[in-house]
């Protein structure tokens, strides 16, 4: 069975590449001080200068969380680093559900920019673990079927489009385009 522990979601947003990322650095410095949070944070990673680049990152010892610019569109990535237990789709749902609530918590933070806009229809999932999960068919084959089954109950089964990363010389991956939109505190129910 895959160890399936590195999980990055990326919940796409409409703003802008040139968004001012400062009130992510005192939010998230605030944030890091919750020494008792199950991601551990432990650094807060300014890398707003780099266009198109990661964005500000609040670091933990299990899980990262950041306000991200680059990929498709600028972003909230969650990335899961380790702590994962259970079979590949009850991994995936612990991470996505991780992503979801810590999402829905910076959204409602008075320093959110209230000028951005998520696409809770649209997600970016990769496997950036090349050694556990390269980006190959059998892998794929493996992961899919899991991918799908926490996506059913997210979204409902044929609710939305799953096409798989294609270069192979990128991390393995799906990009998710649901028919529907809806609020955090629905997917939250749905993952509970």
């Amino acid at each position: 069975m895959i160890d399936l522990q590195r999980i990055h979601i990326n919940i796409l947003t409409d703003a802008s590449p040139s968004l001012n990322l400062v009130p992510f650095l005192s939010l998230f410095a605030r944030w890091r001080a919750d020494k008792n949070h199950p991601a551990g944070w432990v650094d807060l990673a300014d890398y707003a200068h780099v266009p198109r680049g990661a964005g500000v990152a609040l670091i933990g010892s299990r899980a990262n969380f950041s306000f991200d610019l680059a990929g498709p569109a600028p972003g909230i990535l969650y990335v899961a680093r380790k702590g994962l237990a259970g079979v590949p789709a009850e991994r995936f749902a612990a991470a996505l559900k991780s992503c979801l609530e810590l999402t829905q918590r910076l959204v409602t933070e008075p320093e959110f920019p209230r000028e951005v806009h998520l696409r809770t229809d649209t997600f970016e999932i990769s496997f950036p673990d090349r050694l556990e999960t390269p980006n190959d068919m059998a892998t794929d084959q493996a992961l899919r079927p899991a991918v799908r089954q926490v996506l059913d109950r997210l979204f409902g089964t044929g609710c939305y489009a799953l096409t798989s990363q294609a270069d192979p010389s990128e991390a393995l991956g799906y990009s998710v385009i649901a028919t529907k939109a809806e609020s955090l505190d629905t997917l939250l129910m749905r993952l509970s």
